[in-house]
């Protein structure tokens, strides 16, 4: 993928590695989405709209699961 690095940063699939990454780091089967949230704005991504894009596309790989405000990885 050829891409400016201020554009990937902002890329579903940058975002959605961020939310694997950060769910990895809790070491819990079920996050909240408040949880990915605030783990998303300490890493410089505050808008809500970065993050609908990045689970949309874990969502669309068969990756992610959610319900309600709790998300989890598929096994």
């Amino acid at each position: 993928m050829i891409t400016s690095s201020s554009n990937f940063k902002l890329s579903a699939m940058y975002i959605g590695y961020l939310i694997l990454d950060g769910i990895k780091d809790l070491k819990k089967e079920k996050v909240s989405i408040y949880e990915i949230s605030s783990m998303l704005k300490k890493k410089g991504i505050t808008s809500s709209r970065q993050l609908i894009l990045g689970l949309s596309f874990l969502f669309s790989v068969d990756i992610l699961e959610f319900e309600e405000a709790n998300i989890w990885i598929k096994r």
